[in-house]
Protein backbone atom coordinates (compact mmCIF):
# COMPACT_ATOMS: atom_id res chain seq x y z
CA UNK A 1 0.00 0.00 0.00
CA UNK A 2 2.64 2.21 1.10
CA UNK A 3 4.43 1.71 -2.57
CA UNK A 4 0.67 2.63 -4.46
CA UNK A 5 0.84 6.03 -2.05
CA UNK A 6 4.22 6.86 -3.56
CA UNK A 7 2.56 6.42 -6.92
CA UNK A 8 -0.02 8.16 -6.49
CA UNK A 9 1.55 11.08 -4.43
CA UNK A 10 4.41 11.02 -7.55
CA UNK A 11 1.47 10.65 -10.43
CA UNK A 12 -1.00 13.62 -9.10
CA UNK A 13 2.34 15.84 -8.03
CA UNK A 14 3.21 15.45 -11.98
CA UNK A 15 -0.30 16.09 -12.68
CA UNK A 16 -0.82 19.32 -10.77
CA UNK A 17 2.25 20.68 -12.27
CA UNK A 18 1.46 19.54 -15.47
CA UNK A 19 -1.60 21.40 -15.28
CA UNK A 20 -0.48 24.42 -13.60
CA UNK A 21 1.81 25.08 -16.30
CA UNK A 22 -0.95 24.44 -18.61
CA UNK A 23 -3.03 27.18 -16.74
CA UNK A 24 0.30 29.54 -17.31
CA UNK A 25 -0.07 29.14 -20.50
CA UNK A 26 -3.84 29.09 -20.93
CA UNK A 27 -3.39 32.27 -19.49
CA UNK A 28 -0.98 33.67 -21.46
CA UNK A 29 -3.11 32.24 -24.77
CA UNK A 30 -5.89 33.78 -23.63
CA UNK A 31 -4.28 37.82 -22.78
CA UNK A 32 -2.53 38.00 -25.69
CA UNK A 33 -5.15 36.45 -28.16
CA UNK A 34 -8.23 37.74 -27.14
CA UNK A 35 -11.92 35.60 -26.91
CA UNK A 36 -12.12 35.30 -30.42
CA UNK A 37 -8.69 34.25 -31.58
CA UNK A 38 -8.48 31.88 -28.27
CA UNK A 39 -11.86 30.34 -28.94
CA UNK A 40 -10.55 29.88 -32.58
CA UNK A 41 -7.79 28.20 -31.48
CA UNK A 42 -9.53 25.89 -29.30
CA UNK A 43 -12.26 25.10 -31.86
CA UNK A 44 -9.71 24.01 -34.34
CA UNK A 45 -8.30 21.49 -31.71
CA UNK A 46 -11.96 20.33 -30.49
CA UNK A 47 -11.92 19.02 -33.69
CA UNK A 48 -9.02 17.59 -34.24
CA UNK A 49 -9.40 15.85 -30.99
CA UNK A 50 -12.68 14.20 -32.74
CA UNK A 51 -11.17 13.07 -35.93
CA UNK A 52 -8.14 11.68 -33.76
CA UNK A 53 -10.99 9.70 -32.09
CA UNK A 54 -10.51 6.18 -34.61
CA UNK A 55 -6.55 6.40 -34.04
CA UNK A 56 -6.50 6.15 -30.23
CA UNK A 57 -9.86 4.06 -30.19
CA UNK A 58 -9.77 2.40 -26.99
CA UNK A 59 -6.24 1.11 -27.61
CA UNK A 60 -4.75 3.04 -24.01
CA UNK A 61 -7.02 1.30 -22.11
CA UNK A 62 -6.90 -2.39 -23.74
CA UNK A 63 -3.02 -2.00 -23.60
CA UNK A 64 -3.06 -1.43 -20.18
CA UNK A 65 -5.15 -4.72 -19.26
CA UNK A 66 -3.26 -6.66 -21.90
CA UNK A 67 0.38 -6.28 -20.94
CA UNK A 68 -0.50 -6.23 -17.08
CA UNK A 69 -1.84 -9.64 -17.43
CA UNK A 70 0.26 -11.09 -19.91
CA UNK A 71 3.42 -8.80 -17.52
CA UNK A 72 2.10 -11.34 -14.57
CA UNK A 73 1.77 -14.39 -16.43
CA UNK A 74 5.12 -14.34 -17.70
CA UNK A 75 3.85 -14.12 -21.35
CA UNK A 76 6.65 -12.40 -23.29
CA UNK A 77 5.01 -13.78 -26.56
CA UNK A 78 2.09 -12.54 -26.15
CA UNK A 79 3.34 -9.24 -24.63
CA UNK A 80 6.00 -8.80 -27.65
CA UNK A 81 2.97 -9.01 -29.97
CA UNK A 82 0.46 -6.49 -28.35
CA UNK A 83 2.58 -4.05 -28.18
CA UNK A 84 3.59 -4.36 -32.24
CA UNK A 85 0.44 -4.51 -33.18
CA UNK A 86 -0.81 -2.05 -30.93
CA UNK A 87 1.75 0.62 -32.52
CA UNK A 88 1.01 -0.92 -36.49
CA UNK A 89 -2.75 -0.36 -35.87
CA UNK A 90 -1.90 3.16 -34.27
CA UNK A 91 -0.27 4.68 -37.44
CA UNK A 92 -2.09 3.16 -40.23
CA UNK A 93 -5.34 4.55 -38.23
CA UNK A 94 -3.57 7.70 -38.18
CA UNK A 95 -2.44 8.32 -42.05
CA UNK A 96 -6.22 7.38 -42.69
CA UNK A 97 -7.61 10.09 -40.50
CA UNK A 98 -4.98 12.41 -41.29
CA UNK A 99 -6.03 11.87 -45.26
CA UNK A 100 -9.47 12.70 -44.43
CA UNK A 101 -8.93 16.08 -43.18
CA UNK A 102 -6.80 17.17 -45.66
CA UNK A 103 -9.34 16.02 -48.12
CA UNK A 104 -12.07 18.06 -46.42
CA UNK A 105 -9.18 21.10 -46.06
CA UNK A 106 -8.79 20.35 -50.32
CA UNK A 107 -12.61 20.41 -50.27
CA UNK A 108 -13.47 23.83 -49.15
CA UNK A 109 -15.38 21.92 -46.00
CA UNK A 110 -14.07 24.73 -43.27
CA UNK A 111 -13.46 28.48 -43.63
CA UNK A 112 -10.27 30.34 -44.23
CA UNK A 113 -9.50 30.71 -41.25
CA UNK A 114 -9.95 26.93 -39.57
CA UNK A 115 -8.83 25.41 -42.48
CA UNK A 116 -5.54 27.34 -42.65
CA UNK A 117 -5.31 26.35 -38.86
CA UNK A 118 -5.89 22.93 -39.55
CA UNK A 119 -3.31 22.30 -42.05
CA UNK A 120 -0.79 22.49 -39.48
CA UNK A 121 -2.79 21.20 -36.49
CA UNK A 122 -3.80 17.84 -38.26
CA UNK A 123 -0.35 16.54 -38.17
CA UNK A 124 -0.49 16.50 -33.70
CA UNK A 125 -3.30 13.17 -34.33
CA UNK A 126 -0.23 10.58 -35.55
CA UNK A 127 1.92 12.79 -33.17
CA UNK A 128 -0.49 12.21 -30.00
CA UNK A 129 -1.26 8.59 -31.09
CA UNK A 130 1.84 7.33 -30.68
CA UNK A 131 2.86 9.23 -27.60
CA UNK A 132 -0.97 7.89 -25.77
CA UNK A 133 0.20 4.58 -27.08
CA UNK A 134 3.71 4.54 -25.67
CA UNK A 135 2.86 6.04 -22.23
CA UNK A 136 -0.12 3.46 -21.95
CA UNK A 137 2.69 0.64 -22.30
CA UNK A 138 4.59 2.60 -19.24
CA UNK A 139 1.46 2.15 -17.48
CA UNK A 140 0.21 -1.69 -18.23
CA UNK A 141 4.43 -2.02 -17.31
CA UNK A 142 3.13 -0.17 -13.81
CA UNK A 143 4.83 2.83 -14.37
CA UNK A 144 2.46 5.70 -13.91
CA UNK A 145 5.17 8.15 -12.88
CA UNK A 146 7.14 7.44 -16.19
CA UNK A 147 4.17 7.36 -18.02
CA UNK A 148 3.30 10.39 -17.24
CA UNK A 149 6.67 12.41 -18.30
CA UNK A 150 6.30 13.18 -21.61
CA UNK A 151 3.07 14.30 -21.66
CA UNK A 152 2.29 16.06 -18.21
CA UNK A 153 5.85 17.45 -17.60
CA UNK A 154 7.95 17.83 -21.11
CA UNK A 155 4.97 18.83 -23.31
CA UNK A 156 4.01 21.75 -21.01
CA UNK A 157 7.77 22.73 -19.81
CA UNK A 158 8.40 23.04 -23.66
CA UNK A 159 5.02 25.37 -24.12
CA UNK A 160 5.87 27.82 -21.82
CA UNK A 161 9.49 27.67 -22.81
CA UNK A 162 8.76 28.97 -26.05
CA UNK A 163 5.62 31.02 -25.10
CA UNK A 164 8.46 32.88 -22.50
CA UNK A 165 10.68 33.97 -25.53
CA UNK A 166 7.82 35.08 -27.69
CA UNK A 167 6.99 37.23 -24.61
CA UNK A 168 10.54 38.04 -24.08
CA UNK A 169 11.37 38.99 -27.43
CA UNK A 170 7.96 41.03 -28.22
CA UNK A 171 6.78 38.90 -31.05
CA UNK A 172 3.71 38.69 -31.90
CA UNK A 173 1.16 35.81 -30.47
CA UNK A 174 -1.52 34.61 -32.95
CA UNK A 175 -3.62 31.81 -33.35
CA UNK A 176 -1.14 29.79 -35.63
CA UNK A 177 1.71 30.78 -33.29
CA UNK A 178 -0.05 28.29 -30.55
CA UNK A 179 -0.82 25.31 -33.30
CA UNK A 180 2.91 25.66 -34.33
CA UNK A 181 4.17 25.76 -30.50
CA UNK A 182 1.81 22.50 -29.82
CA UNK A 183 3.08 20.25 -32.63
CA UNK A 184 6.64 21.03 -31.84
CA UNK A 185 5.56 19.69 -28.12
CA UNK A 186 4.34 16.98 -29.23
CA UNK A 187 7.25 15.85 -31.52
CA UNK A 188 9.50 16.17 -28.34
CA UNK A 189 7.07 13.92 -26.32
CA UNK A 190 6.91 10.99 -29.06
CA UNK A 191 10.75 11.42 -28.78
CA UNK A 192 11.04 10.88 -25.12
CA UNK A 193 7.87 8.29 -24.67
CA UNK A 194 9.61 6.22 -27.25
CA UNK A 195 13.36 6.16 -25.09
CA UNK A 196 11.20 5.24 -21.66
CA UNK A 197 9.50 2.49 -23.49
CA UNK A 198 12.38 1.08 -24.58
CA UNK A 199 14.07 1.42 -21.59
CA UNK A 200 11.10 -0.27 -19.56
CA UNK A 201 10.71 -3.14 -22.52
CA UNK A 202 14.71 -4.01 -21.51
CA UNK A 203 14.47 -4.08 -18.08
CA UNK A 204 11.23 -5.46 -17.55
CA UNK A 205 10.28 -8.53 -20.22
CA UNK A 206 12.66 -11.21 -21.63
CA UNK A 207 13.35 -11.25 -25.28
CA UNK A 208 11.01 -13.56 -26.82
CA UNK A 209 9.41 -14.16 -30.13
CA UNK A 210 6.50 -12.13 -30.99
CA UNK A 211 3.20 -14.26 -30.79
CA UNK A 212 -0.14 -12.48 -31.73
CA UNK A 213 -3.79 -12.86 -30.99
CA UNK A 214 -5.51 -10.26 -33.11
CA UNK A 215 -9.16 -11.60 -33.41
CA UNK A 216 -9.26 -11.71 -29.85
CA UNK A 217 -7.30 -8.03 -28.92
CA UNK A 218 -9.85 -6.30 -31.88
CA UNK A 219 -13.29 -7.78 -30.51
CA UNK A 220 -11.84 -6.56 -27.25
CA UNK A 221 -11.52 -3.45 -28.95
CA UNK A 222 -14.88 -2.57 -30.38
CA UNK A 223 -16.53 -1.56 -27.01
CA UNK A 224 -12.77 0.14 -25.82
CA UNK A 225 -13.15 1.95 -29.28
CA UNK A 226 -16.55 2.99 -28.95
CA UNK A 227 -16.10 3.74 -25.35
CA UNK A 228 -13.21 6.26 -26.81
CA UNK A 229 -15.38 7.83 -29.35
CA UNK A 230 -18.21 8.52 -26.66
CA UNK A 231 -15.71 10.06 -23.82
CA UNK A 232 -14.38 11.87 -26.65
CA UNK A 233 -17.57 13.38 -28.11
CA UNK A 234 -18.36 13.94 -24.43
CA UNK A 235 -15.52 16.37 -23.93
CA UNK A 236 -15.05 18.02 -27.05
CA UNK A 237 -18.60 18.23 -28.39
CA UNK A 238 -19.49 20.89 -26.48
CA UNK A 239 -17.08 23.36 -27.74
CA UNK A 240 -17.55 22.34 -31.18
CA UNK A 241 -21.35 22.73 -30.68
CA UNK A 242 -21.03 25.97 -29.41
CA UNK A 243 -18.52 27.14 -32.21
CA UNK A 244 -21.24 26.12 -34.58
CA UNK A 245 -24.78 27.20 -32.42
CA UNK A 246 -23.02 29.90 -30.80
CA UNK A 247 -19.73 32.40 -31.16
CA UNK A 248 -16.17 31.76 -30.51
CA UNK A 249 -16.25 34.21 -27.17
CA UNK A 250 -18.60 31.44 -26.16
CA UNK A 251 -15.87 28.65 -27.03
CA UNK A 252 -13.52 30.97 -25.02
CA UNK A 253 -15.26 31.54 -21.91
CA UNK A 254 -16.51 27.65 -21.70
CA UNK A 255 -12.36 26.38 -22.19
CA UNK A 256 -11.91 29.07 -19.32
CA UNK A 257 -13.90 27.30 -17.13
CA UNK A 258 -13.00 23.79 -18.20
CA UNK A 259 -9.61 24.66 -17.24
CA UNK A 260 -10.15 25.64 -13.71
CA UNK A 261 -12.19 22.39 -13.23
CA UNK A 262 -9.58 19.99 -14.42
CA UNK A 263 -7.98 20.80 -11.41
CA UNK A 264 -10.57 18.78 -9.11
CA UNK A 265 -10.86 15.65 -12.11
CA UNK A 266 -6.80 15.61 -11.51
CA UNK A 267 -6.59 14.06 -8.54
CA UNK A 268 -9.52 11.48 -9.65
CA UNK A 269 -7.33 10.99 -12.61
CA UNK A 270 -4.07 10.41 -10.81
CA UNK A 271 -5.67 8.04 -8.84
CA UNK A 272 -6.92 5.99 -11.84
CA UNK A 273 -3.57 5.95 -13.49
CA UNK A 274 -2.14 3.62 -10.59
CA UNK A 275 -4.82 1.87 -10.09
CA UNK A 276 -5.90 0.62 -13.42
CA UNK A 277 -3.12 -2.19 -13.73
CA UNK A 278 -3.00 -3.09 -9.88
CA UNK A 279 -6.96 -3.64 -10.12
CA UNK A 280 -6.51 -5.85 -13.25
CA UNK A 281 -3.97 -7.88 -11.59
CA UNK A 282 -6.18 -8.37 -8.57
CA UNK A 283 -8.57 -9.49 -10.84
CA UNK A 284 -6.01 -12.24 -12.10
CA UNK A 285 -5.40 -13.41 -8.71
CA UNK A 286 -9.23 -13.49 -7.50
CA UNK A 287 -8.19 -11.03 -4.78
CA UNK A 288 -11.10 -9.43 -4.47
CA UNK A 289 -10.26 -8.04 -0.67
CA UNK A 290 -7.65 -5.85 -1.68
CA UNK A 291 -8.89 -4.65 -4.61
CA UNK A 292 -11.97 -3.02 -2.47
CA UNK A 293 -9.34 -1.88 0.12
CA UNK A 294 -7.40 -0.09 -2.77
CA UNK A 295 -10.95 1.69 -3.84
CA UNK A 296 -11.72 2.42 -0.59
CA UNK A 297 -8.83 4.46 0.47
CA UNK A 298 -8.57 6.03 -3.23
CA UNK A 299 -12.04 7.62 -3.73
CA UNK A 300 -11.27 8.79 0.43
CA UNK A 301 -8.49 10.33 -0.43
CA UNK A 302 -9.32 11.58 -4.13
CA UNK A 303 -12.37 13.81 -2.26
CA UNK A 304 -10.14 14.68 0.68
CA UNK A 305 -7.39 16.40 -1.97
CA UNK A 306 -10.63 18.04 -4.37
CA UNK A 307 -12.95 19.55 -1.93
CA UNK A 308 -10.51 21.86 -0.55
CA UNK A 309 -9.98 23.27 -4.99
CA UNK A 310 -14.23 22.66 -5.25
CA UNK A 311 -14.48 25.43 -2.61
CA UNK A 312 -12.09 27.87 -3.96
CA UNK A 313 -13.11 27.45 -7.49
CA UNK A 314 -16.72 27.77 -6.44
CA UNK A 315 -16.16 31.16 -3.78
CA UNK A 316 -13.25 32.69 -5.35
CA UNK A 317 -13.89 31.41 -8.96
CA UNK A 318 -14.86 35.24 -10.36
CA UNK A 319 -11.83 36.70 -8.56
CA UNK A 320 -9.61 33.93 -10.18
CA UNK A 321 -10.73 34.39 -13.56
CA UNK A 322 -10.11 38.06 -13.17
CA UNK A 323 -7.01 37.77 -11.89
CA UNK A 324 -6.14 35.45 -14.05
CA UNK A 325 -7.44 35.78 -17.76
CA UNK A 326 -8.81 39.56 -17.74
CA UNK A 327 -12.39 40.68 -17.21
CA UNK A 328 -12.84 40.33 -20.63
CA UNK A 329 -13.59 36.06 -19.33
CA UNK A 330 -15.72 36.86 -16.21
CA UNK A 331 -18.66 35.22 -18.09
CA UNK A 332 -16.85 32.01 -17.45
CA UNK A 333 -17.96 32.15 -13.50
CA UNK A 334 -21.50 30.81 -13.77
CA UNK A 335 -20.03 27.91 -16.34
CA UNK A 336 -17.67 26.77 -14.13
CA UNK A 337 -19.58 26.80 -10.82
CA UNK A 338 -21.61 24.02 -12.10
CA UNK A 339 -19.03 22.23 -14.05
CA UNK A 340 -17.08 22.04 -10.32
CA UNK A 341 -20.56 20.55 -9.26
CA UNK A 342 -20.71 17.81 -11.61
CA UNK A 343 -17.23 17.14 -11.33
CA UNK A 344 -17.29 16.51 -7.39
CA UNK A 345 -20.16 14.81 -7.54
CA UNK A 346 -18.51 12.14 -10.20
CA UNK A 347 -15.28 12.45 -7.53
CA UNK A 348 -17.44 10.63 -4.99
CA UNK A 349 -18.51 8.70 -6.83
CA UNK A 350 -15.05 6.91 -7.60
CA UNK A 351 -13.39 4.87 -10.18
CA UNK A 352 -16.45 3.01 -11.68
CA UNK A 353 -15.78 2.96 -15.14
CA UNK A 354 -12.07 1.60 -14.52
CA UNK A 355 -12.96 -0.86 -12.28
CA UNK A 356 -15.66 -2.44 -15.06
CA UNK A 357 -12.92 -2.18 -17.33
CA UNK A 358 -10.44 -3.64 -15.86
CA UNK A 359 -12.86 -6.75 -14.87
CA UNK A 360 -13.61 -7.19 -18.99
CA UNK A 361 -16.72 -5.66 -18.13
CA UNK A 362 -16.43 -2.98 -20.21
CA UNK A 363 -19.68 -3.69 -22.16
CA UNK A 364 -21.51 -2.29 -19.10
CA UNK A 365 -19.51 0.68 -19.18
CA UNK A 366 -20.17 1.37 -22.93
CA UNK A 367 -23.76 1.33 -22.22
CA UNK A 368 -23.74 3.75 -19.65
CA UNK A 369 -21.32 6.16 -21.50
CA UNK A 370 -23.87 6.05 -24.51
CA UNK A 371 -26.86 6.88 -22.41
CA UNK A 372 -25.03 10.22 -21.28
CA UNK A 373 -23.46 10.98 -24.61
CA UNK A 374 -27.76 10.67 -25.95
CA UNK A 375 -28.70 12.62 -23.10
CA UNK A 376 -25.54 15.48 -23.46
CA UNK A 377 -26.34 15.72 -27.42
CA UNK A 378 -29.52 16.35 -26.44
CA UNK A 379 -28.86 18.76 -23.87
CA UNK A 380 -26.10 20.67 -25.81
CA UNK A 381 -28.76 21.19 -28.70
CA UNK A 382 -31.51 22.67 -26.67
CA UNK A 383 -29.54 24.62 -24.05
CA UNK A 384 -26.40 26.01 -26.36
CA UNK A 385 -28.70 28.32 -28.87
CA UNK A 386 -30.69 29.41 -25.45
CA UNK A 387 -28.23 30.46 -23.03
CA UNK A 388 -24.61 29.95 -24.87
CA UNK A 389 -21.71 28.32 -22.44
CA UNK A 390 -23.64 28.36 -19.40
CA UNK A 391 -26.06 25.94 -21.28
CA UNK A 392 -23.11 23.74 -22.30
CA UNK A 393 -22.05 23.62 -18.98
CA UNK A 394 -25.34 22.35 -17.66
CA UNK A 395 -25.65 19.67 -20.06
CA UNK A 396 -22.22 18.25 -19.55
CA UNK A 397 -22.33 18.05 -15.63
CA UNK A 398 -25.44 16.27 -16.11
CA UNK A 399 -24.46 13.42 -18.60
CA UNK A 400 -21.23 12.98 -16.28
CA UNK A 401 -23.24 12.39 -13.17
CA UNK A 402 -25.59 10.06 -14.94
CA UNK A 403 -22.89 8.23 -16.60
CA UNK A 404 -21.26 7.98 -13.51
CA UNK A 405 -23.95 6.64 -11.41
CA UNK A 406 -25.20 4.05 -13.83
CA UNK A 407 -21.21 2.63 -13.86
CA UNK A 408 -21.33 2.97 -9.83
CA UNK A 409 -24.60 1.13 -9.76
CA UNK A 410 -23.52 -1.75 -12.43
CA UNK A 411 -19.90 -2.38 -10.65
CA UNK A 412 -21.93 -2.80 -7.18
CA UNK A 413 -23.90 -5.33 -8.55
CA UNK A 414 -21.52 -7.59 -10.99
CA UNK A 415 -18.78 -6.93 -8.26
CA UNK A 416 -20.23 -6.20 -5.08
CA UNK A 417 -17.37 -3.82 -4.93
CA UNK A 418 -18.16 -0.13 -3.99
CA UNK A 419 -16.94 2.50 -5.54
CA UNK A 420 -18.22 5.47 -3.85
CA UNK A 421 -17.21 7.51 -0.91
CA UNK A 422 -17.40 5.69 2.73
CA UNK A 423 -16.57 7.22 5.94
CA UNK A 424 -16.03 3.34 6.95
CA UNK A 425 -13.22 0.95 5.35
CA UNK A 426 -15.24 -1.96 3.68
CA UNK A 427 -15.47 -5.37 4.89
CA UNK A 428 -13.11 -7.59 3.09
CA UNK A 429 -14.97 -9.70 0.56
CA UNK A 430 -14.38 -13.41 1.40
CA UNK A 431 -16.61 -14.94 -1.39
CA UNK A 432 -15.56 -15.08 -4.97
CA UNK A 433 -17.42 -13.44 -7.24
CA UNK A 434 -18.06 -14.57 -10.51
CA UNK A 435 -17.41 -11.47 -13.02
Amino acid sequence: MKSLLKQFVGTAGLQFLSKGISVVSGVIFARFLGAEQYGLYTYVFSIVAIMGIPVLAGVPNLLIREIASFHLDKNWALLKGVIRWSRSYVLIMAAIMVSIVLMLIYKNYYDEQVAALLFIAVWSIPLRGIATQQDALLNGFRKPILAQLPSKLLAPLITIGILAYYIVTDRQLTSMTLVNISITALIFTCVLSIFLVRKTIKSNAVEAKARYNVKAWQKALIPFSIMTLVVTLNAELAIVLLGWLSDHEAVAYFRVAMQAVMLISIVLSSVNAVLMPNIARSYQNDDLANSQTLLTRSVQLTVVVSLPIFLILVLWGDNLITFLFGAEYLSAYPALVVLCVGQLVNVIQGSAGLVLNMTRNENKTLRSLLISLSINVILLAILIPLYGEMGAAFAVAISLCVSTLFMTIDVWRLTKLKTWLSIKNQKPIEAHVNY
